[in-house]
């Protein structure tokens, strides 16, 4: 298989063409077809996720890079594929589609080939961004924030008669779960003459949980925002009819920016550790989830299938880091946790900390958190840095971290860690990250370390 050791699947036995990009481009040259009167030539087609869900369905995510043959003007533009396992549902699907004219729903601006449609040899429906049936919404959105939606962004401008001149909508983010877009608006105060430009993010549900987010932003933006050293990005709206939540652009710079462009990073990361200590160590609203230890379990065994997949003989191996990292945790009071933390997610500005992307959050085991954090700066391949700069950082970020909280929760760390390098390695194989088999054997030898008392 071109996938490297992913084990052949009879149920989809596509995939062998479905995962070789080179393939790909071809059956996308053939099955593809322009629409307002453009002709695209496929110059390159990469795959960059696959999710895949044994006895149900495939889902795979491409980029593809396109010339447009009367001006040369070069784009990307990204398609998704999906594979049934059930015989025919693909092309069931593509008639119940196409019964809703789907064109129509698609700004012009967005529109290259038909928004969906169907390649017979690999049983493939195929849909053409911002086209997705499973994000109805998305075109919408991509045409630009709503006139509902204006005047409240333009209330972020601060006083004055702020009037929108142009809009530019970037797609920021696309998976099978949702979708992200970057508003940005060049304004002008009609009373001064003084131009602005300022960003904002849709971020595009499937499900109703972007409400749930929204609530628990509102709620700790209010309980945040007057705290010094850390706060949560702020919200703006809840677009229920369109399942979309409106965010307001962070301040600062991503920690992850900081780390590769600082020489000296020590002290944005010790102030990062201690806004994360005070952030678990605050108040949740009443309403928010629990992710107790059986819940974590039911993660770790998901990640553990995942991985089983995608490497069979390594199966053993992530079986028995499974039972060691259960085997060290036990139920224990749940705080305030983020549950996703990576560098990306934590904005620097000055003294104060900003977190982003909260759709996870929960009361939960608090150390989930470092030991995300501390997983994702130990992947070099994220960090095109010298490793030895990584690890000082997190050896920082740990020693300000713990030395903030309870002396207990450093104890838990091993075993969370391992337990997050476990589930940030199905995500190598989810993206499709060049040399993923590798680099889940790195990250299943690191941890076997941290289990053995290796690392911390």
């Amino acid at each position: 298989m071109s996938v490297g050791s992913f084990a052949a699947d009879p149920a989809f036995p596509q995939l062998k063409i479905a995962t070789n990009p080179g393939l790909m481009k071809q059956t996308f040259r053939t099955h593809l077809r322009p629409v307002g009167g453009k002709v695209y030539d496929i110059q390159d087609c990469r795959l960059i996720r696959l999710r895949y869900r044994q006895d149900s369905r495939c889902f795979l995510l491409y980029t593809l890079r396109l010339v447009e043959r009367d001006t040369d003007r070069e784009r990307d533009v990204q398609v998704t594929g999906i594979i049934y396992a059930q015989k025919n549902k693909a092309e069931q699907t593509l008639r119940k589609l196409k019964a809703t004219d789907p064109r129509q729903e698609i700004p012009d601006g967005w529109l290259t080939f038909e928004p969906v449609s169907f390649v017979p040899e690999l049983e493939m429906l195929v849909q053409v961004f911002p086209y997705d049936h499973r994000l109805p919404t998305l075109p919408h959105l991509a045409a630009g924030p709503p006139p509902e939606l204006e005047p409240l962004l333009l209330a972020r401008f601060g006083p004055g008669d702020w009037r929108v001149e142009a809009w530019n909508i970037e797609p920021v983010r696309y998976r099978d779960q949702g979708a992200v877009l970057r508003y940005t608006a060049k304004a002008r105060n009609a009373a001064t003459g003084r131009r602005r430009e300022k960003s904002f993010y849709a971020k595009v549900y499937r499900h109703e949980k972007g409400e749930q987010t929204y609530q628990t932003l509102c709620a700790l933006w209010r309980r945040t925002s007057t705290r010094e050293g850390f706060s949560v990005v702020r919200p703006v709206a809840y677009l229920s009819e369109l399942r979309a939540l409106i965010l307001e652009e962070a301040p600062g710079r991503p920690l992850d920016d900081i780390l590769l462009r600082e020489s000296d990073t020590t002290g944005a990361v010790r102030r990062v550790a201690k806004a994360l200590a005070a952030f678990n160590q605050g108040d949740a609203p009443e309403t928010t989830q629990r992710h107790l230890l059986a819940d974590e379990v039911t993660v770790l065994e998901r990640a553990g299938r995942v991985l089983g997949q995608a490497c069979p003989h390594l199966r053993l191996e992530v079986e028995s880091i499974i039972e060691g990292v259960l085997g060290g945790l036990q139920e224990v009071p749940p705080v305030p946790t983020h549950r996703h933390l990576s560098p990306d997610h934590i904005f620097v500005d000055g003294d104060r900390t900003t977190f982003i992307d909260l759709d996870f959050f929960a009361k939960a085991d608090p150390v989930l958190d470092p030991a995300h954090l501390l997983a994702r700066l130990a992947m070099p391949a994220l960090f095109p840095i010298r490793p030895e700069r990584t690890h000082a950082a997190a050896r920082e970020f740990a020693e300000e971290y713990f030395a903030h909280v309870p002396g207990a929760w450093q104890d838990r760390l091993p075993f969370h860690y391992a337990g997050t390098l476990l589930k940030a390695a199905q995500g190598f194989f989810r993206r499709q990250a060049p040399g993923w088999p590798d680099r889940i054997a790195t990250l299943l030898e690191e941890a076997r370390a941290s289990l053995a008392g290796r690392v911390w």
